[in-house]
Parts: structure tokens; sequence; C-alpha cells
């Protein structure tokens, strides 16, 4: 069950969607796993919602030094060994973001930044490898399109 004004209060803090990206870089996968799955929600909420995670990650990943969803790359590059069930949230939660921007221009520029990071890379690994996971070979297969 989703409360609207539980989510209204979410769209009007900025700080709560950060607090939740910041997250995504927990050590801890249960943690990442419920962040990614809150995320999810937020944007699936509504598509207004896309460009404020977007401002959200930009804003955490700034003041880290690091290139917009690093955290979300990081998992996609298995860093930490990550299991194939926090592949797919990660990879749904930029599906996800990309269907709902807006604009082009948006679009383009996240697209961009992912590609810079390795997301072409981590894309080939990932479906030239047996027994990858459907639901993440769907995934990747979205975002390629």
């Amino acid at each position: 069950m989703l409360y609207v004004d539980g989510m209204n209060g979410v769209i009007g803090h900025p700080e709560t969607i950060q607090w939740l990206y910041t997250l995504v870089g927990s050590k801890f996968r249960l943690v990442v796993k419920t962040a990614l799955k809150l995320l999810l929600v937020f944007v699936e909420y509504s598509e207004s919602n896309a460009p404020l995670l977007i401002q959200a990650i930009t804003s955490v990943d700034m003041k880290r030094g690091s290139k917009p969803w690093s955290n979300a790359m990081e998992i996609l590059h298995e860093k930490d060994g990550v299991d194939t069930e926090l592949l797919v949230y990660a990879m749904t939660l930029i599906n996800k973001t990309l269907a709902a921007l807006p604009d082009q221009d948006s679009f383009y520029d996240m697209v961009d930044g992912l590609e810079e990071q390795g997301m072409e890379t981590v894309s080939q690994r990932h479906l030239g490898r047996k027994g990858t996971d459907l639901d993440l070979v769907e995934q990747l297969n979205i975002y390629e399109v």
C-alpha cells in the first residue's frame, strides 16, 4: 500500500532522496536492495519524480567528487561481488528513470554520463556471459534500445 501524503512528503524533501541514493553505495546488501526498491517506487509513482531523482543523485555525487550514478555503476561493475538481484534493481532504476525523463536533452545527458562510466562494457559483459539472469538480460536489452 502506498500512502499519498507520505510520498508527497518525500517529493517535497529532496534530502530524503539524496539519503536513499547514498544508501545505494552501502557495503550491506540488504540496505542497498531496500534503497533501490524505494527509489524505484519513487520513480514509478510519478513521471515528474525522475528529474527530482537525477537532481538528488547529481547533488550527492558532486559532493563526493564522483560522476552522477556512480553508486549504481559500482553495483553494475560488480566491484564487491554483487549478486544478480542488485544488478537487476540497479538496471531497472536506470531504465525507469530514463523512460520518465521529460525531454531528450535530459535523456542523452544521462545516457552520456552512464556511457562515460562504462555502461557499454558492463552491458556487453553481462549479455555475453552464459547463465546471466533473464531479468537482467531483459533490463540490459531495454537499456540498449
